[in-house]
């Protein structure tokens, strides 16, 4: 399905999931625990919220592959919707995490919103493979004999990029989250 093709409630879920991109990536690289990082906190869970919200009101009708594939007939409730309320689920998590920072919550909270950010920059690649027709296009040139775009080796490769990088986060995440817990209390001398 082309860009064109796109409904009003499809543009209204892209935007969530722009603002989510942009807010995710920012966060992951900013000071925590500070005002700022609360109220993008605050902006990041709630364009997931819509943006996954949304997602369960999608459905796709007709949907071509290829030329000369035979298309898949819908509406469907299909696996992007069930990611999308694991999603919903790891948001929630998190933000319940973040205002608990004792033992598992502490560790929980960088860890439940890693992962949503993990799995929305995954369902971006997909969507970007589908509807970009120049990139549809040069993942066919790269895999020719392709169906599916789980098949083509360039959305494979953006893929296992993202996989990567989300591992290196999550390790960061722990790590700093374990450092900061380790460090020694003050105490004032007599």
């Amino acid at each position: 399905m082309p860009v064109s093709d796109v409904t009003p409630l499809g543009w209204f879920h892209t935007a969530a999931c722009l603002v989510a991109l942009v807010i995710g990536a920012v966060q992951v690289g900013s000071t925590k625990g500070t005002a700022a990082h609360r109220w993008r906190g605050n902006v990041y869970f709630w364009s997931m919220v819509i943006a996954n919200g949304t997602t369960l009101f999608l459905y796709t009708v007709d949907v071509v592959i290829r030329p000369g594939q035979k298309p898949l007939i819908g509406p469907y409730f299909g696996v992007f919707h069930w990611l999308a309320m694991f999603t919903l689920l790891l948001v929630v998590l998190g933000r319940v995490s973040a205002n608990r920072q004792k033992a598992f919550f502490a560790y929980g909270h960088p860890v439940f919103m890693i992962l949503s950010y993990w799995l929305l920059v995954g369902g971006g690649i997909n969507e970007a493979f589908a509807r970009l027709g120049w990139l549809h296009d040069l993942a066919l040139a790269i895999s020719p004999g392709a169906k599916t775009i789980a098949e083509y080796k360039l959305a494979l490769w953006f893929q296992n990029a993202n996989h990567v990088v989300a591992l290196i986060a999550l390790v960061a995440a722990i790590a700093g989250v374990r450092r900061l817990r380790r460090k020694p209390t003050q105490v004032g001398c007599a």
